[in-house]
């Protein structure tokens, strides 16, 4: 199988570039090589057990929906069953929330993906979008804000109840909002080619279509990093909706084999990824308006395994960090949507209506980020329960 060389250069020096912006080593302290005096800031004990407690306490937001996909409401602690790692949980820590009496309301944040979809796509979600905010002159149930991913990074538009104010933000962020120029201009043909077709890539064009690829998923795995790091200080839940198919997965033949080093810099960036939006308590949902994945009860072995999270970096690929496997361990709704979208909109906003949250501690791990699978059920025939499927526990 032949892979471009300088291709898995190229993502490899993104990927440390990657890290070193939302993951710094500590072995290289600020000040180091700037000629300046790093210091060290003193940490109280206080301090100390409060970072602990941050890294171990395992908050878990719970949807349970009976058939027709109505919320479940009513249950009790004692109903429910928390598995991690396959050991059943005790000592659960237990709370039924109704959005409209939250003591800290969820706030809700749309995202504009203009890195991954054409400037026709943007037009059309820009559109849906209006549309969901337009449905009704009553205050939105929960402060709402827009968000754009473009080839100039994140942007983050302030929250707000007022439908008007969300529909000015709308408008002042996307007016000039624009498509990557390298996706844009891509012929679907082209790159259909420049990903299957095997053999050594020798056109420029080629060359073009796979060095956009490589782009628009760096770019798009920082602005999810950037985005789930800002939620972890601010309190209640974050409702996340992501709308488009995501970034390329890049598991394709003209990528060169991925080596140590670079699996390396992947699984740092999934584990990083995977707490900030745990620790954040946002749930990442994901309304791709196209059959572009397979809806889930037609995946397969590999399909789900991807999905359900890796547990070292031997196992790791660029696809791994996919938004629909994000989308899933958040315990997120991927809905394949073409005809409503703001509908679809509003199926996501309302699992902050009413939920259950778990929590626990979770024991110090023999080793950095040591991978947990979880499951929570409950004792009652009929019902679907929704919510994170993993974490990564620290020492």
């Amino acid at each position: 199988m032949s892979r471009l060389k300088w291709m898995s250069a190229l993502g490899l020096c993104a990927a440390l570039s990657l890290a070193a912006q939302v993951a710094p080593s500590p072995a290289n302290p600020a000040g180091a090589g700037s000629g300046q005096s790093p210091g060290l800031v003193p940490r109280s004990h206080l301090d100390r057990e409060r970072t602990y407690q941050i890294q171990h306490r395992i908050i878990l937001n719970v949807q349970v929906t009976d058939a027709s996909g109505k919320p479940a409401t009513g249950w009790k602690a004692q109903d429910f069953t928390l598995v991690d790692d396959q050991r059943p949980r005790t000592n659960l820590s237990f709370k039924a929330v109704e959005g409209a009496t939250a003591t800290v309301p969820a706030h809700v944040i749309l995202v504009l993906d203009a890195a991954n979809n054409s400037a026709r796509d943007i037009a059309n979600d820009r559109k849906e979008i209006q549309r969901f905010l337009k449905q009704s002159q009553e205050l939105l149930t929960y402060p709402t804000s827009i968000a754009t991913v473009s080839d100039s990074g994140l942007t983050v538009g302030k929250p707000s109840r007022d439908r008007d104010a969300v529909l000015n933000e709308l408008k002042d962020l996307t007016s000039n909002l624009q498509a990557i120029r390298c996706a844009d201009e891509m012929n679907p043909n082209e790159t259909f080619q420049a990903l299957m077709v095997p053999g050594v890539v020798t056109t420029a064009e080629s060359v073009r279509q796979l060095d956009c690829l490589n782009r628009r998923f760096i770019e798009s795995l920082a602005a999810l990093s950037k985005l789930a790091e800002k939620q972890i200080n601010v309190p209640g839940r974050v409702i996340l909706i992501w709308i488009g198919p995501g970034w390329p997965h890049l598991y394709n033949q003209q990528f060169r084999e991925d080596d140590a080093a670079l699996r390396r810099n992947l699984f740092t960036q999934l584990v990083h990824i995977s707490t900030a939006l745990r620790e954040g308590q946002v749930t990442l949902n994901m309304i791709c308006p196209s059959d572009f994945l397979r809806k889930t009860e037609s995946l397969n072995d590999h399909d789900k395994a991807l999905l359900n999270g890796l547990q070292n970096e031997d196992e790791v690929t660029a696809g791994s960090l996919s938004l629909q496997a994000f989308a899933h361990q958040s315990g997120g709704q991927i809905l394949i949507e073409k005809k409503n979208i703001p509908d679809s909109i509003a199926a996501c906003i309302a699992d902050a209506a009413s939920y259950y949250v778990l929590s626990f501690d979770s024991n110090a791990a023999a080793g950095p980020s040591e991978y947990h699978s979880l499951e929570v059920t409950v004792d009652k025939p009929g019902v679907t329960v929704r919510t994170e499927t993993m974490y990564y526990a620290e020492p």
